[in-house]
Formats: structure tokens, sequence, C-alpha cells
């Protein structure tokens, strides 16, 4: 059918009529009309705008609270509808992709058709699709094939299903998407359907989430089904007046939500406030009955306990973690764990303040920087500070342990699992860590094949050692950190892109010493305590010794400084620290000087015919680790990616592949 559309002015604009799809409902004929008149799209323009990966993390860490939650719905969906070729998406407020769930048969060509990671699917961008007239109108939507305002996306089918907080404000949008499906519309109303089961759950798991120390009521109309379906869900004050309810509480009342915040509990059912307290106060697998006043329509309700004192994880493990509240003096050492690692640098303490906004809400973290820059005293004083810090914390380091026993370290196993294998087995660091956290460190060097691994790991939360016939759950903070830039990794096929995702749940970036504001305290501070562990109280730093410890460049950062300190409290044999105290190769150094023996000329003669010769001599100076030899060579770790792809220089390591 053809629509005409109004034009400004008497104007006659080149969109006069607009052909719409056939049998096209209200909602997809709203957004045709505000595609060409508010939008001025084109049906003939290119695929979605896709974001590039420093963007895409800021569109993430902005939904931190709910990615990990969305996730376990995600996956779960996925095996639901993934044998019947669709992908799974889910998107920010923005309709920017921010997770991803392909089949492997289809993932290329899902990504050609813009169903990937960061690309916009607003209105603004792309016209008439599922996720923008989601966002649009907030309803559920499914967007048949040519019913896509672009030509280009005629052949897809998409379904969007919008996630709300209690505000009723859109947090996400939930997407399922077919590169090739049935002609004939109603083959999509199940999956529509599953859509807004699981975008229903993924609300209630955000709303339990956000009042864990609330008292929340599960309601629903049938007694029998409340336990394992719940429609709606209020947190409330002690005294029974109502915090916060989710939408489908709202709707059922036919009510708004600023009716219902702050109104009690008593005033919408017929319940005095004795009984309402009485009610509240019984265990949390009673359910009882409540009428509504105006309409004296029958709702049941269960109570939802407050989980005080604990993090929702520790209260869920019992006996693992105490459920008095901590002491005041406890909670201010916790406190100054962090605080004294950010010092008086600016950068420093946004990384503290970051970092305790994340304690406890399960949000992997991954920590970068230079070699030596603090990241495993940062992820200690993280432990330290949350509500895990009386479980284990365990260390690893992926580049030190073999490749042969990675496998065995991380995920341990059982009995007999191979020749020479202990006899009672031996539990793998993931297990250890249950109930704490896991650091990884130098998570880029990770070989492929426990990438793989790991990322099951952290999306089962459960690990099945060597030779183990049954997986074993598990429940661990996950810290990864790395000295290596993780998407050049990702980029030349050397880290999965999944894994990738999922570890950087919140990344924060730890700056070098000689860039840090406080270094003169830190130096000062790092020397202190070394005059302490050497019992020589009255030991001082000279003012030629600060100064010329303070125009270092520290390639090694704090790590450097505390051997030099170490080597100088060492060899001094009175009470003052002079320069020809500290080691030898900081007097060779000058303050400024380019890091690396090679520096520009390097650099240019790898663009020369002596290139490759250049490029192979500095990688393998560096046991071909690139981030180190493009610092040496003065260029950038995507140059030396694109000047060895065009050399065909190949690290010995990815040879045994092809």
């Amino acid at each position: 059918m053809t629509s005409v559309l109004a034009s400004p002015a008497g104007a006659t604009p080149r969109w006069a009529t607009v052909p719409e799809p056939d049998g096209a409902g209200p909602l997809i004929t709203r957004s045709w009309q505000r595609s060409i008149q508010l939008h001025g799209l084109d049906r003939a323009q290119n695929r979605p705008r896709v974001l590039a990966p420093s963007a895409l993390r800021e569109h993430r860490q902005a939904l931190e609270p709910l990615l990990s939650l969305a996730r376990s719905g995600l996956e779960a969906l996925f095996q639901q509808i993934c044998g019947a070729g669709y992908i799974v998406l889910l998107t920010d407020a923005e309709g920017v992709a921010v997770d991803f769930i392909p089949s492997p048969s289809i993932e290329l060509e899902a990504r050609r058709a813009g169903l990937a990671m960061g690309a916009c699917w607003t209105e603004g961008e792309e016209g008439a699709c599922a996720v923008g007239i989601a966002l649009a109108e907030k309803l559920p939507i499914t967007v048949h094939r040519t019913e896509h305002f672009l030509a280009a996306n005629s052949e897809l089918t998409c379904s969007a299903v919008p996630i709300f907080d209690t505000d009723g404000r859109t947090l996400a949008i939930l997407d399922a998407s077919a590169l090739d499906s049935p002609q004939d519309r109603q083959s999509q109303h199940l999956v529509l359907k599953m859509l807004q089961a699981t975008a229903r759950s993924i609300e209630d798991a955000y709303f339990l989430r956000q009042f864990e120390q609330q008292v929340v009521l599960r309601t629903g109309c049938r007694r029998e089904f409340l336990e394992v379906c719940t429609d709606g869900l209020v947190a409330l004050e002690e005294d029974g007046t109502i915090l916060a309810a989710n939408q489908r509480f709202v709707r059922s009342l036919d009510l708004s939500t600023e009716t219902v915040r702050g109104t009690h509990l008593a005033d919408i059912f017929d319940v005095t406030r004795d009984e309402l307290l009485s009610a509240l106060n019984r265990s949390a697998g009673e359910p009882f009955g409540w009428r509504v006043r105006r309409t004296t329509h029958l709702h049941f309700a269960q109570v939802r306990p407050p989980r005080q004192g604990v993090s929702r994880r520790a209260a869920s493990n019992g006996s693992r973690a105490s459920m008095a509240p901590e002491s005041p003096q406890r909670a201010d050492s916790q406190r100054q764990e962090l605080e004294v690692l950010g010092g008086s640098d600016p950068r420093m303490q946004t990384n503290v303040k970051r970092a305790r906004r994340i304690l406890d809400k399960e949000i992997a973290v991954l920590l970068l920087g230079e070699s030596g820059t603090g990241k495993e005293l940062f992820a200690r004083a993280m432990h330290a500070c949350s509500g895990r810090a009386c479980q284990p914390f365990i260390a690893i380091n992926c580049a030190a342990i073999p490749e042969t026993l990675l496998e065995s370290e991380l995920f341990g196993y059982s009995a007999g699992a191979f020749t020479g294998a202990r006899a009672k087995g031996v539990r793998g660091k993931i297990i250890q860590a249950h109930g704490g956290t896991l650091f990884l460190d130098e998570i880029g060097d990770m070989p492929l094949a426990m990438q793989t691994r790991l990322l099951r790991v952290l999306a089962e939360r459960e690990v099945t050692p060597l030779g183990a016939e049954h997986a074993v759950p598990v429940d661990v903070q996950v810290i990864c950190a790395t000295h290596q830039a993780l998407e050049d990794l990702v980029a030349s096929e050397r880290f999965r892109l999944d894994l990738y995702y999922r570890i950087n749940g919140l990344s924060l970036t730890l700056p070098p010493l000689r860039e840090r504001e406080d270094r003169h305290q830190l130096i000062e501070g790092i020397f202190a305590e070394e005059a302490r562990r050497a019992v020589r109280p009255a030991l001082q730093l000279s003012v030629d010794a600060l100064e010329m410890l303070d125009k270092q460049r520290w390639p090694g950062n704090l790590r450097q400084l505390r051997h030099a300190l170490q080597l100088a409290v060492a060899l001094c044999d009175g009470n003052v620290i002079r320069p020809e105290h500290l080691p030898d190769e900081l007097d060779r150094r000058q303050a400024g000087e380019p890091e690396g023996c090679w520096g520009a000329a390097s650099a240019q003669g790898a663009n020369d015919s002596n290139g490759p010769q250049v490029l192979v001599k500095a990688l393998q100076g560096c046991q071909w680790n690139i981030t180190i030899a493009a610092r040496k060579l003065g260029i950038s770790r995507s140059t030396l990616y694109r000047q060895m792809s065009r050399f065909n220089i190949i690290e010995p390591n990815r040879r045994e592949l092809r």
C-alpha cells in the first residue's frame, strides 16, 4: 500500500508517497513514516554503523550492572532457538549492540548483515527495524523481511523486546534475528513470546539485585505458581512503604509508577498495618493472599527477606561468610587498602573510585598498564575491600606456566586422569578460588585452547577437572591483567573476541610511574618502607638522589623503583643515600630519553628495502613480544602488525597453526 505523508509548508518533498510493506501493522507504519519524515533516510543506504572497540567499551561499561545478569538469559534463549538459525543480540538504550551470540555456522554472514557487536540499530540509523521500533514505541515487535525500511535488511527477520527499569525507562533491548526464515509472518510468533519471557526474567533478576538488602514481595494471581512464576515485584521499607515496583505490578493495579512509589502497601491492599507487618515477618516460603482495595481482585504474595551485611553471593553461600556486619575498624582498614594505592594522582584516584563502585557486583575487571605498575597489588586491594575478603585470593601468571601444565593448573584433574597424576587428583586454581577472587595475570599470553575453556567456565560458572565426569560449581570474582593491547591481539586472532568482552566488564588503566603526578611521594613512600624493612629508621634520601630518581623514565615502573631502593639501602653504609648508592643503569639513563636502543632510525628502516630484516631482528631481540618490539622501533603495535602482514612475517608459534 502507499501512504501519503504531510510535507512542510507547502513544499513538495522527494518522498511525497511512501511505499509501505503489505499488511504492516500500525507500529511499523509509524516507523516507516518517521524513517522518512523525521530521519530523512534513503532506503538504498548501507549496512549499520559499527562503533570502534573503544567507543563500544564505553557503552558496555555504562550497562555493567545489567550485562552479567542478562548474559545468562541470552545464553539460555540462544540454546533454544539457535537450531533454527537465529542469533541473539542485546542493545543498550541507544540501540548499540553490547552483547552478541551467533551460531558459528552463520557468524560471518551475520556480521556482514550488521548483526554484530557495536552495530547501531536505531530508527535514525536503520529506519524501521525491530530494535529501533522497540526503542521508539517501548513495545515488543517483530519486523519480518520487507517490513524493514532499508532494502539491505529485507531478508532479515527480527524480533525485539524492551527491558525496563523500575521507573519504566528502557534499559536495553533483547533481539533475536534470523538471516533466512519462512515467508509466513506467523512463524515468528513463538520466538517473540520466548523473547518476552526472557526479557521478563532479566528484568526480575535486575530488580532483585537492586533491592537485595530490602524486603521484596513476589506477587501473582495464582497461588500454586507463585514460587515458580512471579508477576509483580515490590521493594519495601521496614514499615511497609513502597520503595519501588516493577512494571507488571504497576500495570496489574492500573496505576502509575509515580502513584505507587511512596505509598504504603496497606493503602493498596485491604489489610491493616498490623496484619501487614505480621505477614512481612513470616518465613520466606509461606504465601498469603490480599485483596486489592480498588478492584477486590485477589493477589498472592511471598516475602523475600533482605540480605544485609554480605554480598548476594556471600549470603547464598551460608557458612562461608559471616552474617554479622563488619566493625567500623575493619571497614576503615579495608577502605584504605585501595585509597593508599590511589595516592594523590588523579588518574589513580579515578581508578579507585570506579573500582569501589563495582565491588561485590560480579562484574569482571580488566587491569591494563605497563609491566610493574602494580596491577596485582590493585587486584589484592579490591579483594580486601570486597565481601569476599575472608575467602581465598588466588593469583596465577598465565605467561609463567608452560602451556602443557596450564590446563591442569587452572582446572585441576581427577585421580588417574593421566600417567603420573597424583593418586587423589589435584584441585585447580579456579576451584581453589571458590567464594573468593581469581586473579589471572598476563591473560594476553593464555593459549587459544585455554581461552576456550576459560570462556566456558566464566559463562557456565562451573569447572570440569581433567578426567572428571561431573562439573563442579564455582563462584569467583574474576580480575584479569595484561600489559598487552588485547584489541590488537583480537585483531591478529591471538585472543578470542568473546572472551575479551567477557573479562572486560570494567577496564582500568594504571598509569606508568613516569606519568604519575604523585611520583615524588611514591618514591619517598617506597623508600620509607624499605628503610623500615631493613630496620634502619634513620636512613634518609639526599636531595641529589631524590632528584635523580624523580627524573628517570622507569620502564619497569614501581617494581624497578623498589628494586633500585632496595639496592641503595643495602649499599649505603651511613645514614644518607646518595646517587652513587643507586644502580649503575640509572646513571647512564638521561631523563626524557626514549626507551629502547633502536629509536626512530630503526622505525624508518622498517619501511625501506631492508624493512623485513629490521623487523625480524627487532622481534627476535624481544622474543617476539609485539608490544616491546613496537616500542623499541618507535611505532605503534597496529603499524607493526601491518608491516608484518606486508612482509609476510609470521611468529614462530603461529607458523605451526598454518
